[in-house]
């Protein structure tokens, strides 16, 4: 699921104009005038006749002022293509021929060493990845660029790759540029309607909060209105405001999270580019939430900027804190909840995650903040043939059946655990990450002490080697001073909505091994364990005993955390107790929305997942919680 809500208090067309002691007194009206002196000076002699006074000249006329600059401003026009500008200077995330940042560049969201240029199957030498700040290189939001950009034109370079990219302009929140829901070629159009294809979902208000772009076709081209009405029947959807051209049965289009046409492709590593433009030149300062960022190219200067904030942050959640869900053009829950705090994040949310629960190729909460000894980072960049993986277990080496060198994770985990000495032990494997290059993570449970090898002797082309020890996301991106002391820092874990299929005394079981290692592994935190904050699988609107007995159990584990301020560092989302409504309440959907509730924030296609107001309502709600345990007042 992804504070105050900060982005909604901000206009994000004023600028302050700031005005210098001369213009202050011209508006003031204060003149400076020379002073009018008299012929002859009085007590003159007796009887002498004064000379009479010369006219005095009319004053000049008083010019008038200089007309105000122009107001900055803020919000850019976009277009997205394949193709850069011509004539603007490149300024490349990394130099082309070192790994030297580029120091016009201030990165966040994890810790400096492992935001990194991309890996030899990807060698796109000026391109950076957040390789090994999460167990999951595909979670968004985990790297922010900031600069400052003085002038009217900037490209900003992306990798192919399907990332949600936000852009924040002087810290304010301007669009999401992201994820395609489905594309197509629509039947008919009208003013403010398209028949969208027939394939469409036959479920009336399916793409209702969506944004509809023009992609080809009759209309203009990347023009796109959101949904405000969908029938399922008919297939037509009626959007916000008028076409400029109507759309017909040539028009290409495309359903999207936000409103900015920014779709992806996938895997082809495609390099696409962001156009922003600008009426008036001026300095504003850019800050890039990105998945992998290449650089920019601009007509101006491009320069360091300062953080939003400066107090680190890292977040433990699931999807809602990863920051994936439903029609979405507004900052992520996390961003929005961190805004209201001025804290800086470090985004370690991992979709299809819990305390135990976990999907394929991602690991929980337990392994991300405090796994076993036996973890480790193989980086695996081989490009053909075949690799083994050995296992030694009590002096018994076990090897695996060999591994094609694109093997998926899956099959490298399937394949761990039939090794006879595990099996033996009654160990298992996990396996995640090992996206672009970024190095494989495999964690071994009940096989104390062992070591593992491999053998890329079969391999044709690249390599595979164990890099060494996994220590987890947490232990990874802990701030340090310059001289590798640790700092203090937040870290909020959130319950998760992907353990209900465990039982209340599992959850407590792994709640209060989390918390007990992270007093034991980071003594410089302050952590906050938060209640279940979107119940994906909710059965009900209304808080049940069952809600009420999960929370508690998250609450055993927070009881062992250090107080602060003489508080239990436990926010309850259940407090409101059995029969009241839950944060967000109704069975209903944003397409389907239930009387008296509001599940309007709940997007239909992504079941229980907040849209983006329903995001910010989470935030808003959660926020003031927090403040109450961290503030001394």
């Amino acid at each position: 699921m992804s504070a105050n809500d900060v982005s909604s208090e901000i206009d994000p067309t004023h600028t302050p104009v700031k005005t210098n002691r001369r213009e202050i007194l011209i508006a003031l009206g204060v003149g400076m005038t020379a002073p009018l002196f008299g012929c002859g000076g009085g007590g003159g002699g007796s009887g002498a006749a004064s000379a009479p006074s010369a006219p005095t000249p009319p004053a000049p006329p008083t010019p008038p002022p200089p007309p105000p600059p122009p107001t900055l401003d803020i919000t850019p026009t976009v277009t997205f293509d394949a193709n850069a500008t011509t004539g603007l200077t490149t300024n490349n995330a990394y130099f082309t021929s070192s790994s030297a940042v580029n120091p016009a560049f201030t990165f966040s969201g994890a810790a400096p060493s492992l935001i990194t240029q991309l890996g030899p199957t990807a060698p796109r030498l000026n391109m950076v990845s957040a390789a090994n700040s999460n167990a999951d290189t595909f979670a968004p939001g985990t790297v922010y660029t900031t600069f400052y950009h003085t002038g009217t034109m900037l490209d900003v370079t992306q990798y192919g790759f399907s990332d949600n990219v936000m852009l924040y302009i002087n810290d304010t929140f301007i669009a999401r540029y992201g994820y395609a829901l489905v594309s197509g070629t629509a039947q008919s159009g009208g003013v403010s309607t398209i028949t969208l294809a027939a394939t469409s979902s036959t479920v009336s208000g399916y793409y209702n909060e969506y944004y509809v772009r023009i992609a080809g076709g009759t209309g203009l081209l990347n023009e796109a209105k959101q949904v405000t009405g969908y029938d399922g029947t008919t297939f037509i959807a009626t959007v916000d405001s008028a076409w400029t051209t109507p759309p017909d049965s040539t028009t290409q289009y495309v359903i999207q999270e936000g409103a900015q046409p920014f779709v992806l492709d996938g895997s082809t590593g495609d390099v696409k580019y962001l156009h922003l433009r600008w009426n008036v030149s001026g300095q504003r300062k850019i800050t890039i939430e990105q998945g992998i960022f290449a650089g920019v190219s601009s007509d101006g200067s491009i320069a360091p900027a300062p953080l939003l904030a400066t107090t680190p942050f890292l977040a433990i959640g699931d999807s809602f804190w990863e920051g994936d869900a439903a029609p979405n053009n507004v900052p992520n829950l996390i961003d929005t909840f961190a805004a209201a705090l001025s804290w800086q994040t470090i985004n370690l949310g991992d979709g299809g995650t819990g305390f135990i629960g976990t999907v394929p190729g991602r690991l929980n909460f337990q392994d991300r903040i405090a796994p076993p000894a036996e973890a480790w980072r193989v980086l695996l960049s081989a490009t053909g043939g075949t690799f083994t993986i050995s296992v030694v277990y009590n002096g018994v080496t076990s090897t695996t059946t060999p591994l094609a060198s694109n093997a998926a994770l899956a099959v490298i985990q399937s394949a761990l655990n039939a090794l006879t000495n595990v099996v033996s032990a009654g160990g298992t494997f996990n396996v995640a990450r090992g996206d672009l290059s970024t190095p494989l993570i495999l964690v071994a449970h009940g096989v104390a002490g062992a070591t593992i090898s491999v053998d890329s002797s079969q391999l044709t082309g690249g390599s595979i080697s164990v890099m060494g020890t996994y220590v987890g996301d947490v232990a990874e991106n802990v701030p340090t001073d310059s001289t590798g002391k640790p700092l203090p820092f937040y870290l909020l874990v959130s319950g998760s909505g992907n353990d209900a299929s465990n039982t209340d005394a599992e959850v407590q079981a792994a709640a209060t091994y989390v918390a007990q290692q992270i007093v034991a592994r980071f003594p410089t935190a302050s952590t906050i364990f938060v209640g279940v904050l979107g119940d994906c699988n909710a059965n009900s609107n209304l808080i049940g005993p069952t809600d009420v007995s999960r929370n508690a159990a998250i609450a055993a584990g927070a009881a062992l955390l250090p107080m602060i301020n003489g508080k239990v560092p436990f926010v309850d989302t259940y407090a409101a107790g059995v029969g009241q409504p839950k944060i967000i309440n109704g069975l209903g959907t944003v397409a389907n929305p239930q009387a008296g509730t509001n599940s309007n924030l709940k997007s239909i296609v992504l079941a229980g997942h907040p849209t983006g107001a329903g995001a910010q309502f989470l935030a808003n709600w959660l926020a003031p919680k927090v403040q109450s345990i961290v503030s001394t007042t």
